[in-house]
């Protein structure tokens, strides 16, 4: 039975064997008896609770997001076309936990028309063959008895510790696949290499921890670091969104304008994007 008194100095409360109270200092208290309970101030608790749901955040993408190796991208992008790049960051979307195998929706192996549907070459399938051949050729995508899957190397589904990942979330990767063309989505994967972990920031040094000496890419840089024209990244960027939001930020500080990724499509840290990468991402397209 739940007990109740107050104290003659300090207020008490006292419910199964807890006592709440307020201190000296008008910190409301929590404490018990046992020696195995101890003393937690209010704002320790909303502390715990706030741990709780970034804890919760976390739980809750990881079951949507497939990795990807910051260091061995290039060697894709050195193979394939922009537009198979698109293909590719589509298809990938599709990696299951067992060993990079291309799946569908209900967990069978995908087949070569199965891929052409959901990269939407199904009337274009040179195109989607020349992909896949480009991809076998160069171990990107690997064929055994019918079954493909996506080398680990490049992109995979699991638990990882490396800091050279970025995580792809496949239900936004999906949705902008359905929006814009698949050399835009190919310009994207072009990027993946240069999200910094902070900061989201596209730039030359992504794994650089001081934040004053981040070498962010200019319009020219970018276009240099990806292989396309500067006039390609200005006509392609503005054009890149999904469910009324951008993919891709240009942030302008005096006559210099840099770039980010938007953190709901791709982001390396664990943790909630804090509140300035949110709210710069809030902003709609008109």
């Amino acid at each position: 039975m739940k007990k109740e008194f107050k104290g003659r100095t300090n207020e008490h409360r006292y419910f199964d064997g807890v006592f709440s109270y307020v201190d000296e200092n008008g910190e409301k208290r929590i404490s018990a008896p046992s020696h195995t309970h101890r003393v937690v101030s209010n704002a320790q608790t909303e502390a715990f609770k706030a741990e709780q749901e970034r804890d919760k955040w976390r739980k809750g993408k990881q079951a949507s997001f497939t990795a990807a190796n910051m260091l061995n991208l290039h060697e894709v992008y050195g193979a394939l076309t922009t537009a198979q790049c698109g293909y590719l960051m589509r298809l990938q979307c599709n990696v299951s936990f067992d060993g990079g195998t291309l799946v569908n929706s209900d967990k069978t192996p995908m087949s070569t028309s199965d891929m052409m549907f959901v990269l939407q070459l199904a009337k274009k399938t040179s195109s989607f063959y020349d992909f896949l051949d480009a991809c076998i050729s160069h171990g990107i995508i690997e064929e055994n008895d019918g079954v493909y899957s996506v080398n680990p190397r490049y992109h995979f589904r699991g638990a990882f510790n490396d800091q050279y990942i970025v995580k792809t979330y496949t239900a936004k990767i999906k949705r902008v696949y359905r929006e814009v063309k698949a050399a835009d989505i190919g310009l994207i994967y072009r990027m993946l290499p240069f999200i910094h972990y902070e900061t989201n920031a596209l730039c030359a040094n992504p794994f650089e921890q001081n934040p004053s000496l981040i070498r962010w890419f200019t319009r020219k840089a970018l276009a240099e670091a990806t292989g396309v024209s500067p006039g390609e990244i200005s006509r392609r960027i503005p054009k890149m969104t999904f469910d009324g939001e951008y993919v891709i930020a240009q942030v302008t500080v005096g006559n210099r304008r840099m770039y980010m990724f938007n953190p709901w499509v791709f982001y390396r840290k664990n943790s909630e994007p804090d509140a300035t990468l949110q709210a710069v991402f809030n902003v709609k397209p008109k």
